[in-house]
This record gives structure tokens, C-alpha cells and sequence, in this order.
């Protein structure tokens, strides 16, 4: 009887020990399932994420494409109208400074006769000859110092259009060029300003009036004077254009680095492992 009632009880371990196996089983099983549920949904997603930033990069992509390409084109054009318009000043100064020599020459040679009929009254045969020469040696220094300021002021636009070039080549990597921009124009603007100042002064010739013998040296001086203030305007505003000029290189130098472009900064693709 004892020994039935301790079979009976090891038969009833053994059966509960089997129950909690195999809840544990089970409950192991919907864990498993409940994980792999999870990690599917997770890779799932992931694989929405990755592939919805793949698109939204292509998208930024082919927009900074076509906005640099339109920047591009735009710049190009500007560039070569600019070049262009300054090639033109040049030749179309030129010829006007040309003509305008040319003109001078019939009045130079008037003002020269009327100066030998005013030196008349001069009997020292010297300063007569010192006053012809002196007259002919300010014309020749007006006319060399302009052929100078034309040739600074042709060098001082050829530098404005590297600056501009260079410009160009900054906007197109995404540097904000606003200040270069209008430095160039200021600089632009002065030169023109200076061309124009040596056009009128090409057309210009100093008349030496002669009143007496005792104040020749007078008479002689004032003309002198004269052509000098007149070249000085002319070498200020020549100096102006200069300094603006470089006043536009030296914005451009200062341009920040170009902002990194969206391809330099783009983080590591997420991998299905992290």
C-alpha cells in the first residue's frame, strides 16, 4: 500500500515537472516567434529609411546639379558681356582720344604761329626760343602722360575681369560674392570715370599769353600751372580707379571657404547590421 502511494506521487512529479516543461516550451516558442516578429519589422523599417533617404538625396542631388549648372550659365554669360562691354570702352576711347589728337594737331599748330606773332614784342631772340620750346614740351608731356594713364587704366580693367572671372568661379561653388560683386561695379565705375577725364584732357592745349618782356617768366608759368592742375585731376581720379580696383581684389580675397556641398556632408548609409 505504501509503496503504491509512492508510485502515485512520483507519477504525479513526473506529470507536473512534463506540464512546466512544456509551458516553458511553449512559451519559449511564442517568445522566439514574438522576436523574429520584431527584427523583421525592424529590418522593414530600416529598409523604408534607407531607401526613402536614398531618394530624398537624389532629389537634393539633381537640384544642386541644376542649380549650379543655371548659376553656371548665368555667370559664363555675364563674364563674357562683361568682357565684351570692356573690350569696346577701350577701342571706342581709342579712336575718340585719336580723333581728338587729331583735331589738336590743327590747333596746336594755330596756337604756334599766334604765339611767334605774340613773341614779336620780344627782342631777346633767347627767350623768345626758350618760350617756343617750353610751349612745345607741354604738349608733348600732356600727350605722354595720357598715352600712361590709358595704358594704366587698360591694365586696371584687364585685373577687373580676372576679378570678375574669378567671381564667377566662386559663385559656382556656393560662396555669397555679393560684396565682391559691388566692389567691381564701384571699380567699374571709377574707371570709366577716368577714361572719360583723359578724353576731355586729350583734347586740351595750353596757350602761353605774352605781355611784356619783364613778365615773360610770369606769362610762361601760368600756363605751366595751368597743365598741371589739369594732369593732376586727371592722375587722382586715374589713382582712384586704381585703388578701387584694388579694393575689389581685396574683397575677393577675403571670401569665406565655399559651404560644403550636400554630396561632402552626407553621413554613412545605415547597414541592415547596426
Amino acid at each position: 500500500m505504501k509503496y503504491k502511494h509512492i508510485k502515485k506521487s512520483h507519477i504525479l512529479s513526473i506529470l507536473v515537472v512534463g506540464a512546466v516543461l512544456f509551458g516553458g516550451w511553449v512559451l519559449a516558442e511564442e517568445s522566439n516567434t514574438g522576436s523574429r516578429g520584431v527584427r523583421e519589422n525592424i529590418r522593414e523599417k530600416r529598409q523604408e529609411i534607407k531607401t526613402n533617404v536614398q531618394e530624398k538625396r537624389q532629389e537634393v542631388r539633381a537640384t544642386v546639379h541644376e542649380t549650379r549648372e543655371e548659376i553656371k550659365t548665368r555667370t559664363r554669360e555675364a563674364t563674357e558681356a562683361f568682357k565684351k562691354e570692356t573690350e569696346q570702352r577701350k577701342e571706342e576711347l581709342k579712336t575718340r582720344v585719336e580723333q581728338k589728337r587729331e583735331e589738336l594737331k590743327t590747333k596746336v599748330e594755330t596756337k604756334r604761329e599766334e604765339l611767334k606773332q605774340r613773341l614779336d614784342k620780344i627782342k631777346d631772340e633767347r627767350k623768345k626760343q626758350v618760350v617756343e620750346r617750353i610751349d612745345g614740351q607741354m604738349d608733348a608731356l600732356n600727350d605722354r602722360l595720357l598715352k600712361h594713364y590709358l595704358n594704366v587704366l587698360d591694365k586696371l580693367s584687364d585685373v577687373l575681369v580676372k576679378i570678375s572671372t574669378r567671381t564667377d568661379k566662386a559663385e559656382e561653388r556656393g560662396v555669397d560674392v555679393a560684396a565682391v560683386r559691388t566692389a567691381v561695379d564701384a571699380a567699374n565705375s571709377a574707371i570709366v570715370a577716368a577714361r572719360s577725364a583723359i578724353e576731355t584732357q586729350s583734347g586740351k592745349t595750353y596757350t602761353i599769353q605774352i605781355s611784356t618782356e619783364e613778365g615773360l617768366k610770369n606769362d610762361v608759368g601760368k600756363a605751366r600751372q595751368a597743365l598741371h592742375k589739369d594732369l593732376t585731376a586727371v592722375r587722382l581720379v586715374v589713382k582712384a580707379a586704381h585703388e578701387a580696383v584694388r579694393q575689389a581684389a581685396k574683397t575677393l580675397a577675403q571670401l569665406p571657404r565655399p559651404t560644403p556641398t550636400p554630396e561632402a556632408t552626407e553621413s554613412p548609409e545605415p547597414t541592415e547590421d547596426e
